[in-house]
Order: C-alpha cells, then sequence, then structure tokens
C-alpha cells in the first residue's frame, strides 16, 4: 500500500478545510521555538505517533516557558487528530498519557466539567533503549572487524 493510498482520505479532509478557511491555521504552520523546541526534539522520539503530536502542539503553545493551561478542547482542536471512531479529545488524552508514562510530561487539572483548567508542565524524561531513537554510542562507533 502506497503513502497516497495510506493517507488519501486525511490530506482530503485537510485540503477541504484549508479550502474554506482559505489560510492554514498557526497550530498546522508554526513549529516549536525556544526551550520547548529542545524539550520536543528529545520527547517526540520516546513516544507513540498519538504522543508526538501532543507533544508538537504542547511544545508550540508552551514557547520559552516549561508549562502551559489549556483547556482539553483547545488541545484536541491544536492536535487535529481523530481516533478510528472519529473523537478529537480521546485521541489527544491518548497522547498526553504516552507522555506522562514515559516521564516527559505531568497535567494537572483544578476544577471539573466546564470550568476546569489543565496545566501541561514539561518535564526532563529519561530516555531509554525502548525509545525510536536510542543509538547505542558504543556499537555505533565501534570499529568494524
Amino acid at each position: 500500500m502506497s503513502f497516497l493510498d495510506e493517507y488519501a482520505e486525511a490530506i482530503e479532509l485537510r485540503r477541504v478545510k484549508l479550502r474554506k478557511r482559505g489560510f492554514a491555521l498557526a497550530a498546522e504552520t508554526a513549529p516549536p521555538t525556544e526551550q520547548a523546541a529542545l524539550w520536543y526534539s528529545d520527547a517526540v522520539q520516546c513516544v507513540p505517533r498519538s504522543g508526538q503530536a501532543v507533544a508538537r502542539q504542547i511544545a508550540r503553545l508552551c514557547g520559552d516557558d516549561s508549562e502551559v493551561t489549556i483547556p482539553w478542547r483547545s488541545l484536541a482542536d491544536a492536535v487535529g487528530v481523530r481516533d478510528r471512531a472519529g473523537n478529537l479529545r480521546r485521541y489527544t488524552e491518548r497522547g498526553a498519557d504516552a507522555l506522562v508514562d514515559a516521564g516527559w510530561l505531568e497535567v494537572e487539572t483544578v476544577g471539573s466539567k466546564r470550568g476546569a483548567k489543565t496545566t501541561f508542565r514539561l518535564l526532563a524524561g529519561e530516555r531509554s533503549p525502548e525509545c525510536l531513537g536510542w543509538i547505542d554510542d558504543e556499537e555505533w562507533f565501534a570499529e568494524a572487524a
């Protein structure tokens, strides 16, 4: 199965939304910056795809700070990816859970329902051999026999 066959539906959905708006959203074009960009470059190697999408948007929203307070709904809209059942928020929560489990993110929610405020704090997680980008220095720089 080719890339185009696999992602044709998602590409078309984004194309339709872009046509309606007439311009790209900041979430679709702006990369993370400052301190959060360094956090993102490390964290993105240690989590699955849902965690990568959430990490990118949290890092983009944090900028030079190490935390951001944003409602789950707004974060889910920024991530913009739906799970198989078509839910934005559930996909975003699963990605945040992956970051929390890997030790890269702390989530604190104060309040409940519509009045809830959620704070996302960037943490310096540990890189483990399970990380996707892990390279063992000894193997990499060993001379061939």
